[in-house]
Formats: C-alpha cells, structure tokens, sequence
C-alpha cells in the first residue's frame, strides 16, 4: 500500500508542478510575444535520459513548492 502511495503522489506532484509551469510560462508569454509551448512539453520533454530526469524532478520541486504555497494560504485564511 505505501509503495501504490508514495508512486501516486510523486504522480500528483509532477503532475502539479508541469501544471504551475505550464501556466507560469504560457501567462508570461502574453506579456512578451514568445512562441506557446505545449504542456507535453512540460510534462515530458524529449531528448536524453538527463534531460527527462532534470524536467522530471523540475517539476517535482515545483509541485511541492505550490502545494505547499498552498496548504499555507489555506492555513493563514482559515484562521
């Protein structure tokens, strides 16, 4: 059961961080006339093993960085 868990939230959170990137760059690129990107570009980029894994644990750390961001306001505005 752990192991379906721990698989399941590391899904989860890459899911969320390649979402917040997603719609980090694509918002930034209204403002500066950049080309869109895709989310598969995000979410699983092509190339080299080092790449995938570096775009992997990129999103990773962004997902915890927003979930936590998030659980923070949800404890600051609950108070």
């Amino acid at each position: 059961m752990d192991l379906i868990e721990i698989t399941s939230g590391r899904i989860i959170l890459e899911f969320l961080g390649g979402s917040v990137r997603f719609l980090g760059y694509n918002l930034w690129t209204l403002s500066n006339q950049n080309d869109f990107k895709t989310f598969s570009s995000f979410w699983s980029s092509g190339g080299s093993i080092k790449k995938r894994d570096d775009n992997s644990d990129r999103n990773h750390m962004i997902g915890v960085i927003a979930l936590g961001s998030f659980v923070m306001l949800l404890i600051v505005f609950n108070t």
